[in-house]
């Protein structure tokens, strides 16, 4: 008697058909687990993030940049710790001096390199990057060096300072795709190595900050678009699911 076959096991086979209903069981599981309370790493300190922030083509300070930085706890949640979600915990602004230089002041610890959030904006620039990043281990070549160059720049981040260079945008046209609809991936604005291409309204500009610790920032964003004609648009503090 010749058994029937599910259409399931056409298309993965039973051992790996077997594979997919466990890996499936647990992110059930993990689901049905309370997340544990997020709690930051013992050996957090408090320290400073320290900066000049410069004109990525001349080199000069960028006076009366917006920097904020947020501070985040990335919480348990069941099984394998899966799925991650960041939690807001802190957030700390402040605007660039005449030379460029910022200093911030909050939690700190062995990961901060990676959970903290830095977002840089003024009006007629674009992305940030850190200096030297364009001649850094590109992450698609070499992603362990690349992991490595990062945490030994945060590293100078919080004791001695490093330089982060802005992006200019150079056309009215650049300017309004960046505070009003993003740039297409054949755009060549900010895709030199070491930019982020997300934009302010970009859904991966993921703030996951109340939105009223970003009036700062907003009153920049307004100025911005004013100038180029543009309406008032709300930014979106809560861009992670909840």
């Amino acid at each position: 008697m010749r058994m029937a076959v599910r259409p399931s096991e056409l298309l993965f086979g039973k051992p790996t058909l077997r594979l997919v209903t466990l890996f499936a069981s647990a992110v059930a599981l993990s689901a049905c687990v309370s997340p544990g309370e997020p709690r930051p790493d013992p050996t957090e300190t408090i320290r400073s993030r320290m900066a000049q922030v410069v004109d990525a083509d001349t080199g000069r300070p960028v006076q009366g940049a917006i920097v904020l930085v947020v501070f985040y706890l990335w919480p348990e949640r069941g099984f394998g710790n899966f799925p991650v979600s960041k939690v807001f915990r802190d957030s700390q602004e402040v605007i660039t001096n005449q030379e460029g230089r910022f200093e911030v002041t909050g939690p700190f610890d062995s990961r901060s390199w990676f959970t903290d959030g830095v977002f840089i904006f003024k009006p007629g620039y674009g992305p940030w990057r850190f200096q030297g990043q364009d001649r850094a281990p590109n992450p698609a070549e070499a992603w362990q060096a690349h992991l490595e160059w990062l945490q030994q720049t945060w590293e100078r981040f919080i004791n001695t300072g490093i330089v982060i260079e802005l992006r200019p945008l150079r056309t009215r046209e650049e300017r309004i795709k960046y505070v009003e609809q993003g740039w297409d991936v054949s755009d060549h604005v900010g895709f030199s190595y070491g930019y982020r291409r997300e934009t302010p309204f970009s859904p991966f500009y993921f703030f996951d900050i109340p939105t009223d610790r970003l009036k700062n920032f907003q009153a920049l964003v307004d100025q911005e678009r004013t100038d180029l004609s543009l309406p008032r648009r709300q930014l979106n503090g809560n861009r992670q699911p909840r």
